[in-house]
């Protein structure tokens, strides 16, 4: 059975954050493959978010030179918003014999009792989870409040919405400060985003003046 994990998310643009989220994830649990999704039609952005075919070829860029890692273009192929319980489902009939994960970070992590079909979800995937600033080991966003004594990789309930048990794990890494919205500010105001994308994504952004990049 070979442990796949699935890294999806707007991209909107990939950035060095997520794949040094990637590389970790990929590194400490000894997965086989990851697999990146970009949303084609992400369920909680703006209209205004840069074209799939833009974002989908930054990512492939950005990944080009690591042999495990590949992208998707499975949420192209549905209408409507793309909803990650839709992604599984259509991965799963793909890669069969498969150990499934999930890659996420903090924030996102702790609304997925607010997803479609989060029972479903949750219960399919084990959750590799990525920190933020505000969030670690122990915090109390992962379980309810006063279950300190919960810890990575039991069974985790949430409270609200209503009760989701799950298996998940932190990433052993540094919290990472970047972000797309940064990326993005910075595009619009004419400033520097080198050391922020890969190379190869910096020069399509720049190539194709996106995000207004002067």
């Amino acid at each position: 059975m070979l442990n796949v994990a699935i890294f999806g998310g707007a991209f909107n643009p990939v950035h060095w954050g997520h794949l040094l989220i990637a590389e970790t994830a990929f590194d400490q649990f000894n997965l086989d493959h990851v697999i990146w999704v970009p949303t084609f039609q992400p369920p909680h952005k703006t209209p205004s978010i840069l074209a799939y075919e833009h974002r989908f070829e930054m990512v492939q860029r950005a990944i080009a030179d690591h042999p495990a890692f590949t992208v998707s273009a499975v949420d192209q192929q549905r209408t409507g918003p793309s909803y990650a319980i839709d992604t599984l489902r259509a991965l799963q009939v793909l890669h069969l014999n498969t150990r499934w994960h999930w890659i996420i970070g903090h924030d996102a992590f702790v609304s997925l009792p607010q997803w479609r079909a989060s029972q479903e979800l949750g219960a399919q995937c084990i959750w590799l989870v990525a920190p933020r600033p505000e969030a670690g080991p122990g915090s109390e966003a992962i379980g309810r409040p006063g279950d300190s004594d919960l810890q990575p990789g039991q069974s985790t309930r949430f409270a609200l919405p209503h009760a989701l048990r799950l298996r998940w794990h932190w990433l052993d890494m540094p919290s990472v400060g970047i972000s797309s919205s940064l990326v993005r500010q910075r595009c619009l105001a004419g400033r520097s985003i080198r050391y922020l994308v890969p190379p190869a994504v910096h020069s399509y952004i720049a190539g194709q003046n996106l995000y207004q990049m002067s």
